[in-house]
């Protein structure tokens, strides 16, 4: 332990003596000490004091050699930053610049005094023996000065909608991530009904011996038996002219008459208003000629007095009674009119069912409609009042995991059914007391509307109606739904809405 702490004292007093080396360059050299014999040094350990004085001497020889053979040097001036005089930049950081006063005013203005706060080193940091590392000719001895403030930074103003439009990207991303695993569920689904599907479960029916199309053309309901000689060439011999046409009128009698125009309705409104002139302008020249009476004026409250101011009215009282009885006449007249004309019920029936039989003279289409869940008491109500009240007929198979509208009729009312079924109805918005209080009476878990949806999957002209009556049946198995539309000659409907994907249908305003 006295071995260490000799050592660590020897360091030391080295640095101490490096240190001194300016002042201590002239001094005389400290003589060395004497031999000491390799017997005793074995036997007699050396003293601290002894071990430092061996190296103060070793350090004194060196110096003194140093200074004889080396020329002295010149005086220099310290450095700037080694000098006590020196002030460091302000506090922006940049060199002081001169005060310039521009005008009197800023040279009579006072210097401001502010108070300057100085920071005294410890004295732990400036003793040589607690911190070696401390050079006292770099000026560190001096007070320090305080730290620049740092200059405020200014208000950053986030853009207006920058994290609402964060929020709507997170969102969109996470409908889309929840739309990949449907499609792929879906995917699956699908597949797998692919494969417990069997060709032999889809029995087709024998063609028909004559197409529906060709029945009013074939005489004997068979097509003719013949060979089918292909046609070489398009190009023959023989000149193919026309199947004559009766004329609607014989040409020689003049009862010919012209094809009646289609005009705007601007043109009807100008057509209505010159016969309308053209009458009035008839029936003044007859009165003009006396063959008509003058027409007597009409008198109301507002012109009667006007009127008969030409004349003298000995009672006005009668006169004013006059005009509105004359008023009361008028008005009696106009309903009598409009009452005489008024159809009655049977009347507006038999003229609503006509325009059934004509719309249905031009063709029948059927629809097909996929509905995702028809349990809704009020949607199972407008499907099925409205194909009643227009004139279709059909059916609606409810399931548990499906549902098919199946209506036809003719192409005017189709379309307003159409209407009905993609736009109108709201199948997502399943909130209504009764239908909560029979899924709660029946004990069955809430129904999630927000997934319903309505597709139609088919449309086309067909030959006739296949049903007689609109009407609503709840299946509680596939089969059987399956055999109510194969008593009716469509089981390929069923079929057709087991393959729909939703996710690749056409939006439903594209097809109204």
């Amino acid at each position: 332990m006295d071995m260490l702490i000799a050592k660590k004292r020897a360091e030391v007093m080295a640095r101490l003596a490096s240190m001194k080396l300016p002042g201590g360059v002239g001094a005389a050299p400290i003589p060395a000490p004497a031999p000491v014999s390799a017997a005793v040094s074995s036997a007699v350990a050396p003293s601290p004091r002894d071990t430092l004085a061996a190296l103060q001497a070793r350090v004194q020889a060196k110096l003194s050699g140093l200074s004889s053979t080396t020329a002295p040097a010149q005086p220099t001036e310290l450095h700037p930053m080694l000098r006590g005089d020196y002030k460091a930049p302000g506090r922006s950081g940049q060199a002081p610049m001169p005060r310039i006063s521009s005008i009197k005013a800023n040279q009579r203005k006072e210097k401001p005094k502010r108070l300057k706060i100085e920071h005294e080193a410890p004295a732990s940091f400036t003793d040589p023996e607690k911190n070696p590392y401390f050079d006292p000719t770099l000026g560190a001895h001096r007070t320090a000065e305080p730290h620049a403030r740092r200059a405020g930074k200014q208000f950053q103003f986030t853009r207006p909608g920058r994290y609402i439009e964060q929020a709507e990207r997170l969102r969109n991303e996470a409908k889309m991530e929840q739309l990949k695993v449907e499609i792929a569920a879906r995917a699956e689904v699908a597949r797998l009904e692919d494969e417990v599907l069997d060709a032999n479960a889809i029995k087709f029916s024998e063609p028909p011996e004559i197409e529906w199309w060709d029945a009013p053309f074939v005489s004997n309901g068979a097509y003719p038996q013949g060979d089918i000689v292909p046609v070489e060439s398009l190009i023959t011999i023989y000149v193919q002219h026309p199947v004559p046409v009766e004329p609607p009128a014989s040409i020689l009698s003049m009862s010919a008459a012209p094809s009646q125009l289609m005009l705007t309705r601007k043109e009807r409104k100008k057509v209505r208003r010159q016969r309308r002139i053209e009458l009035q302008s008839e029936l003044r020249d007859k009165v003009k000629l006396g063959l008509l009476p003058p027409v007597e004026p009409k008198l109301r409250m507002s012109n009667f007095m006007r009127i008969m101011a030409n004349q003298s009215v000995p009672d006005p009282t009668k006169l004013e009674a006059e005009v509105r009885r004359q008023m009361q006449a008028r008005l009696d007249k106009h309903e009598a009119d409009n009452q005489a004309r008024k159809l009655t019920k049977e009347q507006r029936a038999a003229k609503h069912e006509g325009k059934v039989e004509s719309e249905e003279q031009k063709g029948v289409v059927a629809a097909v409609f996929r509905v995702s869940n028809l349990q809704h008491p009020q949607h199972r109500y407008k499907v099925s009042i409205n194909a009643k009240q227009h004139h279709l007929t059909g059916v609606a198979l409810v399931c548990e995991n499906l549902s098919l509208v199946v209506v036809e009729g003719p192409e005017k009312f189709v379309k307003a059914y159409k209407k009905l079924m993609l736009r109108r109805i709201d199948w997502v918005n399943g909130e209504i007391k009764l239908d909560a209080v029979a899924s709660s009476a029946d004990g069955k878990a809430e129904i999630d509307w927000s997934k319903n949806s309505c597709h139609m999957i088919w449309q086309g002209p067909i030959e006739q109606r296949r049903f007689t009556q609109f009407r609503l049946r709840d299946c509680a198995t596939e089969g059987l739904a399956k055999r109510v539309l194969t008593s009716a000659g469509c089981d390929s409907y069923w079929q057709l809405a087991k393959q729909f994907d939703p996710s690749t249908a056409v939006a439903s305003d594209l097809l109204l």
